[in-house]
């Protein structure tokens, strides 16, 4: 049974994510146990936005819940696809006389043994990461210190998820702005050897070096790397002729 220093410690855990070695599937897996262990359940799940769209599943208690969130996806709905999509906690206490809403899914968590489903968004300022859905064997309802401290675990869980990802969103960002920068130097360094050899401006030098990069089918950039790495420059990729000329280097 929890207590509130349990639950501080666990929303702690979620929402505290700003160290190295973060695994989205191993945090999903914490997730679920805690999920399950605050609510005193045994079959619990959590599914996460998947980069292209939609849910994926990221982990499960049993594996009922890997089955029972396959269903969802494989019929386009059920109580997580729901939660997920609105935002909001969705229960259904007893699947086995409410069977419309969903009767694939209602269909298949009463064959697995269970009756109802309490799923809860892993959501913060309106942006949605994913859900916690907990199976239910016994009793329609959750008690509501239960619910209210599950809607805090998701939120921290929530919290957790987006800081990540907005870590690794600026790493990304931060990387391609490095390597966009590591080839203009290359492409500048390459465009002064050329001006320089030929005696012409900059500009009409980076013509000369884009032309040849697209009559010969290269990208600049690798036409301009390989100028600058080879002893004898734009001589030897015939940029320095008249009339610029084929060479072996360049095909």
């Amino acid at each position: 049974m929890w207590d509130e220093r349990w639950l501080a410690q666990a929303l702690l855990e979620f929402a505290d994510t700003v160290g190295g070695g973060f695994d989205e599937d191993e945090f999903a897996g914490r997730l679920s146990r805690r999920s399950g262990e605050l609510a005193g359940v045994g079959c619990t799940g959590v599914a996460l936005a998947a980069p292209k769209g939609g849910l994926r599943f990221a982990a499960a208690t049993e594996p009922a819940g890997r089955m029972l969130h396959a269903v969802q996806d494989r019929y386009g709905q059920g109580p997580t696809l729901t939660c997920y999509r609105s935002g909001r906690t969705v229960h259904v206490g007893d699947l086995t006389s409410s069977s419309s809403r969903w009767p694939a899914f209602a269909a298949a968590v009463v064959g697995a043994g269970f009756r109802g489903v309490h799923a809860v968004p892993l959501r913060r300022h309106d942006v949605g990461v994913g859900t916690v859905s907990l199976y239910l064997r016994e009793g329609p309802e959750l008690p509501p210190r239960s619910v209210d401290a599950l809607e805090a675990l998701a939120a921290a869980a929530a919290v957790g998820v987006l800081q990540q990802r907005s870590r690794r969103h600026h790493e990304v960002l931060a990387r391609q702005l490095q390597e966009a920068l590591d080839r203009r130097i290359v492409v500048e360094q390459a465009k002064g050897m050329l001006a320089e050899r030929m005696r012409i401006d900059p500009q009409e030098a980076f013509e000369r070096l884009r032309s040849h990069a697209r009559r010969y089918r290269r990208t600049v950039h690798g036409l301009a790397a390989a100028i600058v790495d080879t002893p004898a420059g734009p001589d030897v990729h015939g940029l320095t002729a008249p009339n610029p000329v084929p060479c072996a280097v360049c095909g």
